[in-house]
């Protein structure tokens, strides 16, 4: 992601649950250890987008999302395969993120991805009101194998 993506990724975020203004998604760019990626449709269009962070040997995805319209086309897969990709390559061995309980089609791609539930936080979402699942992802380092 550049600092030309901003303005797209915002757009996408307007229409997003819990939605981030592109105040805060321009300051992922700025984040030490920070990755943030983009899918870019054929069009050459931003249609989905990821940030996350590198603490040491951890890692913890803040932000998916992907346009409304380009949903169910395998977008946020391949971002999570970049995203797992990139941080095994910095020796990561796991990766945390926090989801809303009812965010289904966001808990199925975690499963798919291999994250397994490790904690709740009650009520931790609101508009709409929500519990926090906590996740974790173990990943295959090269000094693990």
């Amino acid at each position: 992601m550049c600092v030309g993506d901003v303005s797209a990724v915002a757009s996408i975020e307007a229409v997003s649950v819990s939605s981030w203004t592109a105040e805060q998604v321009a300051s992922e760019l700025l984040r030490p250890m920070g990755l943030a990626l983009v899918a870019v449709a054929v069009n050459g269009q931003v249609a989905a987008w990821c940030c996350a962070f590198q603490t040491e040997s951890d890692a913890e995805l803040l932000k998916m999302t992907v346009s409304p319209k380009m949903r169910r086309r395998g977008l946020a897969s391949a971002l999570m395969d970049a995203l797992c990709l990139i941080f095994t390559e910095r020796n990561v061995e796991q990766i945390f993120l926090e989801v809303r309980s009812r965010n289904c089609p966001a808990l199925k791609l975690y499963e798919q991805h291999s994250f397994k539930e490790v904690g709740k936080r009650k009520k931790y979402y609101k508009e709409p009101a929500d519990d926090a699942l906590i996740y974790v992802r173990l990943l295959k380092n090269n000094e693990n194998e």
